[in-house]
């Protein structure tokens, strides 16, 4: 079992298109490079482009998974999440990214990784918000707990 920094030394670029099914105007793009600074500092730049038409009283994310291939030079990611909104109604989030590593991946597993993730409610203050979480990795028939 592999995380992105063991895959990527913590330098890499990533480029994600995210889209809401529910709302087939709304399409987010983004690029960012990570740099790995020192201990756990990482800088990055990041550059948002896109709409999203959708409702803005997200709580909280469920149903949180990424599944992770290779193709011998870049990470491949497809992922989605349910956004829970503060009316109780819901969004689904759906994304792709490739993650291009500063340094080839020197082991990945063939099978690729499936991760779930459990997001606690966002917990928000001014203009800051943060959460927990806590996962599962499964690499072929072998499941790793993790946890932030």
């Amino acid at each position: 079992m592999f995380n992105l920094y063991d895959l990527t030394k913590g330098n890499y670029r990533i480029v994600r298109t995210i889209t809401y099914p529910d709302f087939p105007d709304s399409k987010i793009e983004t690029n960012a490079q990570v740099k790995a600074a020192k201990n756990s500092e990482w800088d990055t730049t990041l550059t948002i482009n896109g709409k999203y038409t959708g409702p803005s009283d997200v709580v909280s994310a469920k149903d949180y998974i990424i599944n992770w291939t290779s193709d011998g030079k870049n990470i491949l990611e497809s992922a989605s999440a349910t956004l829970v909104l503060s009316s109780g109604g819901t969004v689904r989030q759906v994304w792709s990214s490739t993650i291009t590593p500063e340094h080839a991946i020197e082991k990945f597993p063939p099978s690729g990784e499936v991760i779930n993730i459990m997001v606690s409610p966002f917990q928000r203050e001014g203009n800051r918000m943060s959460y927990k979480w806590e996962g599962t990795v499964k690499v072929g028939s072998k499941e790793y707990p993790r946890q932030q």
